[in-house]
């Protein structure tokens, strides 16, 4: 396998409150020989409530971003999950929808070529850990370390999306690796609230709660993220009596890689997770 090279998308989440994932996530592409180019002028992609009142303006906005990484010459890399739902819509839109197609090119003065690809880091991730060099990167472990992964809904894949790649199994092959050891549940799925989270707590609180109950009586001492806005929610609306911490799947592959940076970026946290480390005594 050589190096790779691709178009980065941070959106506004990683770009802002969660700009320790954005490190972490260039220090493990960095030792996977996964090469990025931030896009020059991205904008927001439209992952709020845009999509439900102008479909076709949140097309445009995530159009914009994918139109810089064709000129790039260069497939698109997003960690978000909420970002990656929208961007692949979008492609999708506009590769198979001839008014849509219309509209972006009146609006936009581009055309997408249908060879562009979204990838989720989830995408690359499991292969890329299973081949020589990269097979041995880890140098530490979460050995003795349950933990239930959250996919959230916006990487279930959809209907709309069943020409990208399922990620089901994607975090347990990377926390596999990494020693750690997997509780099951059935919450892997289920919605956090998203962007209800700053309209409407009182809605999102008992959402969280269920699925914070439903860790820790999976036995589970913490939940691991692949999206950072999920990872918020389970921290900030959290009102449940036993809580666990939420990690991010690139702050603990980082740390697996060696990282010196995991201590600052576990500070930040709303459940702190240090406490747990130390428990385990992982350092």
């Amino acid at each position: 396998m050589s190096e790779i090279n691709l178009a980065y998308y941070p959106g506004c989440t990683l770009s802002s409150t969660a700009k320790e994932i954005d490190i972490a996530l260039h220090q493990v592409c960095n030792t996977l020989d996964i090469r990025l180019t931030e896009l020059p002028d991205w904008n927001c992609c439209g992952s709020s409530s845009i999509h439900a009142i102008r479909p076709q303006l949140a097309v445009s906005l995530a159009a914009r971003n994918l139109f810089q990484a064709q000129s790039l010459g260069q497939d698109l890399l997003v960690m978000c999950a909420g970002c990656s739902n929208r961007l692949r819509v979008a492609s999708n839109r506009l590769s198979n929808d001839s008014t849509t197609r219309r509209v972006n090119q009146e609006i936009l003065n581009n055309q997408l070529d249908k060879d562009l690809k979204v990838h989720h880091l989830l995408d690359l991730l499991p292969k890329r850990l299973n081949q020589k060099p990269w097979a041995d990167a880890l140098e530490k472990k979460l050995n003795g370390l349950s933990y239930v992964p959250y996919y959230g809904c916006l990487l279930a894949s959809p209907p709309e999306l069943n020409n990208y790649p399922k990620l089901y199994g994607s975090m347990e092959s990377v926390m596999n690796r990494l020693g750690a050891e997997q509780r099951a549940w059935g919450y892997h799925a289920k919605c956090c609230g998203s962007f209800l989270s700053i309209a409407r707590p009182d809605i999102v609180e008992p959402m969280v709660a269920d699925i914070m109950n439903n860790a820790f009586m999976a036995g589970a001492e913490c939940i691991v993220t692949a999206c950072a806005m999920c990872q918020l929610n389970l921290e900030l609306r959290s009102k449940a009596n036993k809580q666990v911490p939420i990690f991010s799947i690139v702050e603990l592959l980082a740390y697996g890689m060696g990282s010196s940076d995991w201590q600052n970026w576990f500070s930040k946290h709303l459940i702190d997770p240090l406490p747990l480390f130390e428990n385990k005594r992982l350092n």
